[in-house]
Formats: structure tokens, C-alpha cells, sequence
């Protein structure tokens, strides 16, 4: 999946956490970026890779470093083997993308990349007994609302979740197929070991068929209900010297990125999300995203004042109305 978003984001920072060799796989984007000591300015150039084993970015506070010393429009694809909440002081929910997977056949494939990759040499017993492969999808979703999150899919649901995610992101996603696991073979799974390894992932279990009984939901992030409160809801926005307009603007409910519309004369002429990381947003949001920068279609003059808002509310940012 990660080389997919890749392929399809290419001006993006992306950031990996899955070895040294992770740049090697990506053909045609083979920098890796050294950000020791929080220095990250040279892995915000468009397109970089950022090894995060080998650099410093191990901590909430150097991601956010980084994102502070990129570029406001700079974009950021992470791919990570870290809870999300690692990320999330940097990130709004609303960006993350996650897929679950059968409990069963995740921990068959984690199986197979272990022996592979890792050398294991134990039984496959002994790897689905052991404690840290047990209920992995929960630990690396805990501590999070997973309704805030933009989109979460089922792995057992491709190629669908492709064209979901493609419509998510607004992006033409293009399928491939990456086996970690290579060619090692599948374990033996009987009746008897599906249910002892069921048992000891039940809050896998409960939380996949959760995703799967509500997946219109979790794939539709667009597609859910706004929960705006236009008394609560703040920004501000100003023109900048070429005349685009920049600012910022954060939704009520903190699960929902604050979307902004420019009206002229009554009519809709732009919108996009207010997703830029702001430093000094973190002092009011715990990710600091909420900046945006829009502009303005050609030929608006004479046709009445700009007024920028969050939809959902019909109020004005500050600074709105502004004089075409």
C-alpha cells in the first residue's frame, strides 16, 4: 500500500519506518535523507524519502520539528509501524489511512515475514502465543476515536479498498501486489488453531467485524455527517501578496478537518481543507493543522466581494469579507 500512495504522491516528504532498505524498493526515489538531531531541512525537498530508522524521529517533538521547518504547503506521506498516536501531534486523524486484516490471516503472514526476514526459527505455535502478536491491531489503534480517523479499510476487501482510497484521496490509485512474506511457506491452519488464535486476538476479532459491519462509514470519510458548530467553529484569513488567500480555520468537533469555501457573488467558485501543520496551532489543537492557502480563478473582478467561511456554518472567517 505504501508504494502505491508513493507512486500516486510524488511530490511528497515520505517518511518510512520499515529498515534501511525501504528507499531501495521505491525505483525512481532513492534519497534518503540523514535528519539527525531534529536538522530535517534538507528532507523536505519534494520528493525526498526520510529513512525514520536511521534518523531522528523517534519522538513527538521531532516530528513536529520537521514539519515545522517544511515548507506551510509542503506534503507528507508517513508510513509507519508505530501506534498512531506517535504521529498524531503532528497529524490531524482525519490523514490517517489504515487497513485491518483478519486476525487469523495476519498473524499467518506476519508469520511467514518473520521467518523470512527475521529468521525466526521457532514453531508457529510459539509465534501466535507470544505476547507481542497478540491483539497488534488494537495496540496500534489504542488511545484513538477510530470514527476521527479518515479512512479504514479491510485488507481481505481489495481491490475495492483501492478504488475506496482512490476516491478518499482524490488520487488514482494503482494496484499492486507486495508480499513481505515472499515465497516462505504458509503454515498449517486447522480448525482447532483458528480458534485458539480467534481466542487470544478477541479484541482484534471485535474490532475488525466492527469495521466491517460499518464499512461505508469507515471508507466515506467525506461522506459523514458534519458535527459543526458555527458559534464555535474560528479562523481567520488574509491576502497575500500575489494575491492568493491564506489562514486558517479549525472545525468544532476535532475529528472533522475544517473544509473552506470561497464564495463570490453567492456562488461557490473554490474549496479544500484547512491541512496545513501550523506551529503555533499546537498552542490551541494537539496536532496544530488548520492552515490552508487557496487560489483565487481568474476573472472575479466586478463581481461582488469574497467571502471565505467553513462550510457548515454560512459565518464568515475573520477577515471575510475581502475586496476582489
Amino acid at each position: 500500500m505504501r508504494h502505491m500512495l508513493s507512486a500516486s504522491l510524488p511530490t511528497a516528504t515520505k517518511i518510512f519506518e520499515y529498515g534501511a532498505d525501504t528507499a531501495t524498493l521505491i525505483g525512481a526515489q532513492r534519497a534518503t535523507v540523514d535528519a539527525r538531531d531534529g536538522r530535517a531541512t534538507a528532507g523536505t525537498v519534494s520528493g525526498d524519502i526520510i529513512d525514520a530508522f536511521a534518523s531522528d524521529l523517534q519522538t513527538p517533538e521531532k516530528i513536529a520539528a520537521l514539519r515545522a521547518e517544511a515548507p506551510r504547503a509542503q506534503r507528507f506521506l508517513v508510513s509507519s509501524q508505530n501506534p498512531i498516536r506517535h504521529w498524531i501531534g503532528a497529524f490531524h486523524p482525519a490523514s490517517v489511512v489504515t487497513f485491518l486484516r483478519d486476525p487469523v490471516e495476519r498473524v499467518a503472514s506476519n508469520y511467514r515475514m518473520h521467518v523470512r526476514q527475521k529468521r525466526f526459527t521457532g514453531s508457529f505455535a510459539e509465534f501466535y502465543e507470544s505476547r507481542d502478536q497478540i491483539n497488534v491491531q488494537c495496540r496500534q489503534l489504542s488511545g484513538l476515536d477510530l470514527r476521527h480517523l479518515g479512512f479504514v479499510g479491510l485488507f481481505e476487501f481489495m481491490p475495492d479498498m483501492v478504488r475506496a482510497l482512490s476516491r478518499h484521496l482524490g488520487v488514482e490509485l494503482r494496484m499492486r501486489h507486495d508480499n513481505g512474506a515472499g515465497r516462505s511457506p504458509r503454515p498449517t491452519i486447522d480448525q482447532a488453531t483458528r480458534t485458539r488464535i480467534l481466542a487470544l486476538n478477541e479484541d482484534d476479532l471485535c474490532l475488525y467485524n466492527h469495521v466491517k459491519a460499518n464499512l461505508d462509514y469507515f471508507t466515506d470519510h467525506r461522506g459523514r455527517g458534519p458535527d459543526i458548530s458555527s458559534r464555535l467553529a474560528r479562523g481567520k484569513v488574509y491576502r497575500t501578496g500575489d494575491g492568493s488567500l491564506r489562514g486558517w480555520a479549525l472545525a468544532h468537533d476535532p475529528s472533522q478537518l475544517a473544509t473552506i469555501e470561497v464564495r463570490v457573488g453567492g456562488h461557490a467558485v473554490q474549496r479544500c481543507y484547512a491541512d496545513q501543520f501550523l506551529p503555533w496551532l499546537k498552542k490551541v489543537t494537539p496536532h496544530g493543522v488548520g492552515g490552508f492557502e487557496v487560489s483565487l480563478p481568474a476573472g472575479l473582478a466586478g463581481k461582488g466581494p469574497v467571502r471565505v467561511m467553513i462550510v457548515g456554518t454560512e459565518k464568515d472567517l475573520e477577515g471575510s469579507p475581502l475586496s476582489v
